[in-house]
């Protein structure tokens, strides 16, 4: 069931949809990014199907974006100012640009965690009960699961549980060789 927002505009670039009407599409986009890095993050494919979503969304912000600040109706408010971005905030073709930005660095960072763990050689059962957690978070809070990942589980469970930091290590031992 679709209600009417007020002030709502069509994104010229997107085919006249509006945001609301192009709300499903975001949603369904990412959906199989997420089912991928959660259900199959070793798959081979895995990897290249799962930038698809984002690529996308990537495109419909650009067009979306392009489309909002091309409007000769949208007064710009000062972004680099608290103030300005709470005022482009109230319309709500700015929230719909907004969210879209919001919904594809998520699915990439949900992407970075699973990837990076599996490089780590992370196991199916710490997948399950750790990974998937964080990947939840980066969902939906975006810097939470990030934060969750980067700081507790890759650098407590991960280094003692598969690989430890050997790209480190191997780039301190390469930096070394190339100064002697």
């Amino acid at each position: 069931m679709s209600t009417t927002i007020e002030g709502l505009k069509p994104y010229a670039l997107l085919g006249g949809k509006n945001a609301d009407e192009l709300w499903s599409t975001f949603n369904f986009i990412l959906r199989p990014t997420w089912l991928l890095i959660v259900l199959v993050p070793r798959w081979k494919y895995t990897p290249t199907l799962s930038l698809i979503g984002p690529i996308i969304l990537a495109t419909i912000y650009t067009l979306s974006a392009i489309s909002l600040f091309s409007d000769p109706d949208v007064e710009t408010p000062d972004l680099s100012t608290f103030e300005g971005v709470v005022t482009l905030f109230k319309d709500p073709n700015a929230v719909f640009v907004g969210l879209i930005h919001y919904g594809a660095y998520d699915a990439l960072i949900g992407r970075w965690i699973a990837f990076d763990s599996v490089k780590r050689e992370c196991s199916t059962l710490m997948h399950v009960l750790v990974i998937i957690p964080c990947l939840f978070l980066s969902l939906m809070l975006g810097p939470t699961g990030w934060l969750l990942y980067v700081v507790v589980i890759r650098n407590t469970f991960l280094l003692r549980h598969g690989k430890n930091n050997s790209d480190t290590a191997t780039s301190a031992t390469t930096t070394k060789a190339k100064m002697n």
